[in-house]
């Protein structure tokens, strides 16, 4: 009767301490899009941000629409070139909406610092589509010139 006690305790244990530690380890919808965001500030940790987009991710700014994350993977190798780093200034929640506030910094000149603000939507932790609003009137040239 003690052994199974025992054996009983020590497996409500061990399923405690795992439920706390899958807890801990689930992200807000909000540390996602930082965490997807943030990545594009360090080439080493870009593949962990793009682990956060579905495949069919939805894409969407005033001068694109795509509709996949390999879709995506091409557009931001080629701003890449160019995108400096990634200030995220504040973040708000609403269902399963984020909204991200932030300035995205380039080397081109006269686009240096550049406002936007993205809205996410997430499912079960993966990020299904967005939509960035910013100035475009500048970066129309470049993304011309991409395109050649």
């Amino acid at each position: 009767m003690v052994k199974t006690k025992f054996i009983l305790l020590l497996v409500v244990g061990l399923l405690a301490s795992s439920m706390y530690s899958q807890q801990k380890d689930t992200m807000t919808n909000q540390e996602i899009v930082k965490k997807f965001l943030n990545g594009f500030n360090d080439p080493a940790r870009i593949q962990e941000s793009l682990r956060v987009l579905a495949d069919d991710y939805k894409f969407k700014n005033p001068m694109v629409e795509l509709n996949s994350k390999a879709e995506f993977i091409v557009l931001a190798q080629e701003i890449g070139t160019v995108l400096t780093g990634v200030n995220v200034i504040n973040t708000a929640e609403n269902g399963n909406w984020v909204a991200a506030y932030y300035e995205f910094k380039s080397s081109i000149p006269g686009l240096e610092s550049n406002m936007a603000s993205e809205w996410f939507r997430l499912e079960k932790g993966i990020i299904q589509e967005s939509h960035l609003i910013y100035d475009a009137s500048g970066w129309r040239k470049i993304y011309e010139q991409i395109k050649k």
